[in-house]
């Protein structure tokens, strides 16, 4: 009887489910950074909105920026495909970037600066402007984690001559990557599609929040779907760019104003320091204090036995994610001891708006109980 109910357990899973009464709501006439600013583009996804900047601000071919080892790879394959060429810098201990690994790679070739905010979690933005502004190097703030995301209550994104953020990673629309520049980059030219597709899969994400028998069927589908991408033989198809040009779905353009919310921010928030306060001893240090003004993405916890922890997880009903496993190729991994670490040791879990306090208790019950079966060990970086 025990493994029954666990067979029909909710499912919740890190991107933000999409509440089926959404297409009832009326318009919000509230717009956040960079939704506000007149030179705000908007593509399908964030990694075509850096391609397009690079392309608009006349960086030519050859032309070198400076870009973390930790990172997704989406955003250096859309630098390379621009024509550029990357050096990659390693991360210090609170994940800004280390300046005794900058300044060796700096020539004359070196035209940008490449920053992450990390999780949503804010980096010195103005800081890093000085920097850049001193040595003539533009600054690339990549706040695809950190749409709402503030630090001294300025927007994220606010201090570099390019910002890009993701939408669809705050809110449970299909895609969305904005993007902001000292020298826009024209609209997106291609016909929209509807995302129709991608809507009803965050709807079903929201059904098995809420209904053990769809989170079961969630919970069979989801890994068939896994062993199906692994036979294609593909390994870095997540990075790939699609066609530049690609504007957001329609579905995107029509639900994100009756999604923008002005307490969004404030519940993840929330739902971070509830998961701080029963699994703060998991946190990396990193995230261990959450500061004023971050939006949270997701919440990481530390473990010694990543892809096993994840499966008794799922097992439970909780879909994390091993956060950012696979480097771009280009990157030499064994250079960069520090953001491999990262990679093979940080999970990440839901902290969406959309879950109730009944969701997070669910969830510290599922990282717990699997921590007890299969021990994990925390290790400083």
């Amino acid at each position: 009887m025990k493994k029954l109910s666990v067979m029909f357990t909710p499912r919740f899973a890190i991107w933000p489910t999409l509440p089926l009464d959404i297409h009832f709501r009326t318009e919000s006439t509230w717009r956040p950074f960079p939704l506000n600013q007149e030179n705000c583009r908007i593509f399908s996804r964030a990694r075509q909105a850096i391609w397009s900047a690079c392309i608009a601000l006349d960086l030519k071919a050859g032309d070198t920026v400076l870009v973390p080892a930790y990172h997704h790879g989406s955003e250096i394959e859309a630098l390379l495909l621009a024509g550029l060429k990357v050096k990659y810098y390693e991360i210090d201990g609170a994940l800004a970037p280390d300046e005794a690994t900058l300044l060796p790679l700096l020539d004359k070739q070196v035209k940008a600066l490449y920053l992450i905010h990390y999780l949503g979690f804010p980096q010195d933005g103005a800081y890093w402007r000085k920097w850049c502004d001193d040595r003539n190097l533009l600054l690339m703030e990549d706040a695809a984690q950190a749409f709402l995301s503030t630090k001294e209550e300025i927007p994220v994104g606010s201090h570099g001559h390019v910002a890009v953020f993701c939408l669809y990673k705050t809110y449970g629309i299909p895609d969305g990557g904005a993007v902001i520049s000292i020298k826009p980059p024209a609209p997106p030219r291609l016909t929209a599609e509807t995302g129709n597709w991608r809507i009803l899969k965050r709807h079903l994400n929201w059904v098995a929040t809420k209904r053990g028998e769809v989170g079961f069927l969630h919970g069979l589908v989801k890994p068939a779907l896994s062993w199906w991408k692994r036979q294609r033989d593909r390994p870095h198809a997540e990075f790939e760019m699609g066609n530049p040009d690609t504007p957001p779905a329609l579905m995107t353009t029509r639900l994100l104003p009756k999604l923008l919310n002005e307490v969004t921010a404030h519940k993840r928030r929330r739902n971070y320091q509830y998961l701080l306060d029963h699994l703060g001893e998991m946190v990396p240090r990193q995230f261990v204090y959450l500061p004023d003004g971050a939006c949270p993405f997701a919440f990481p916890i530390e473990v010694e036995n990543a892809r096993p922890f994840l499966e008794r997880l799922r097992q439970k009903g909780v879909l994390g994610l091993l956060f950012w496993i696979n480097p771009h190729p280009t990157l030499p991994v064994e250079e960069f001891p520090r953001s491999r670490f990262l990679r093979e040791r940080v999970l990440a879990l839901p902290v969406h708006q959309e879950l109730t306090e009944y969701d997070l208790k669910r969830i510290v019950s599922a990282v717990q109980e699997s921590r007890t079966a299969l021990p994990a060990q925390v290790a400083a970086v």
